[in-house]
This record gives C-alpha cells, structure tokens and sequence, in this order.
C-alpha cells in the first residue's frame, strides 16, 4: 500500500556547509603538501564549472563510493593542474576531498529541522531525503543525528541520475512505495519544486523569499504537509 511520504532536500534545506568546492579543494591540497602554493581563485576557474551531471547523457550507476568519485573528480584534479600543481598532489588532494566534505564538524544542522522531521513522524508519515550527493550522505545524515526520524536517504549518486530529471523523483516514488501525491520538500525553486510537480508531487518551497510572500520554515511545511495527508499533528 502506498504511504504518504515526505521527501526532503538535504543540503540548504537540513543542514548546510561553509565553504565552496574550491576552498575545499584547496584545504586537501594543503593537508597532502602543506607548500602547495595556489588560491581558491585559481582552482575556482575550472572547480566552478562543475562536476558532470548525472543522467543518459552524463553520469551512470557506480558500484561503489570509490568508483563514483574517481568518475566525478576529474574536474578537481583538473583544477590542480590548471593551478600547477602537480599531477601527483592533484591526485591526492581530489582523493582527500570526499573526506574533508564530509566532515561532520564542517556542516549544521538548520533551525527547526529535527522539529519539523519528528512533526512528521509523529504523524504517521515517512521522512526520506532526496537529495543531489555523493554516496557518502546517508553516513553524514546519521553523524548529524537525523536518521532516527528518516525512513531512508536516497543520493542521485545511488540513483544515477539527479534532480530535477523526473526519473530521480519516479525512481524515489517507486523505491519507497510512495504515493503519486507525495511532497518534495526543499530551497530550490527550480531543482526540488519544479522538478517534483512535473511528476505530479506536491512541493513546498522552504527558505527562500518569493516576490511579498515571507520564506516559509521548516516547522511550517511540516505542519502543512501533516494536515494534507490527514494526519493530526502531535
């Protein structure tokens, strides 16, 4: 039987990370050779155009956390050699970096996300994250203390394929038994909002002003999406 399940964004929408792929980059080039002399302006140049998008066209399904980032990380160690780094540091550093990201010192957890999560649950509904991220995630989500009130985390690294493609939000819907009518919740307009409903989720944006309307919080969709499925809150 279908459920009414919640999917959440992750970065942005429970928690977020200082810091910009480059300056990550940086600090593992740093930690391999602590002479390494570049900027994150250098490394920016090339980091900033982005890892390779998931899909038909771009990345597929990888076995394993060490083959997915040895597909992605061109671009990072690219980035070192365009800074002139040498290839052998450019490696170690690009290998360095998944851990360095996944810190969980580095991230937080945003106001009102553990109390919009257990909300939900307290409701009788399914917490899943949704999210565009490495395979690392789900052991990052349980280091920041979400995993008891998730029913699963699903990356597009394990999916192969990312939002806002309809395939990752069809593929969820399938792997949690979910219903047609689910919610995507999330801080993208474009990426979680749009990209749900054109599956025909329902979506709320969180986070994020738009036009007059003040951003909605955590609590708030919460509180939305529990009356909807007909749920009391608790």
């Amino acid at each position: 039987m279908s459920s009414c399940t919640v999917f959440w964004d992750f970065d942005g929408t429970l928690a977020s990370r200082e810091g910009t792929w480059a300056s990550i980059l940086l600090e593992a080039v740093h930690e391999v050779d602590p002479t390494g002399g570049t900027s994150v302006d250098e490394l920016a140049a090339v980091v900033d155009k982005g890892f390779p998008d998931h899909g038909p066209s771009g990345l597929r399904f990888y076995p394993s956390a060490s083959a997915w980032w040895s597909a992605t990380s061109t671009v990072l160690r690219d980035a070192c050699r365009h800074a002139g780094i040498s290839d052998s540091t450019a490696a170690r550093a690009a290998d360095a970096v998944p851990q360095i990201y996944y810190r969980p010192r580095s991230w937080s957890v945003l106001p009102g996300a553990v109390a919009a999560l257990r909300a939900t649950v307290r409701a009788g509904l399914h917490n899943v994250v949704l999210s565009n991220h490495a395979p690392e995630l789900p052991q990052l989500v349980a280091d920041l203390g979400l995993e008891p009130y998730l029913w699963r985390t699903l990356t597009s690294a394990a999916l192969g394929v990312e939002k806002p493609d309809p395939e990752i939000f069809r593929l969820a819907q399938r792997i949690c038994a979910a219903s047609p009518d689910s919610w995507m919740v999330g801080d993208n307009p474009n990426v979680d909002v749009e990209g749900a409903r054109t599956v025909g989720m329902r979506a709320l944006l969180v986070h994020r002003v738009v036009e007059d309307t003040p951003a909605r919080s955590l609590i708030s969709a919460a509180g939305l999406v529990v009356r909807a499925c007909g749920h009391r809150e608790s």
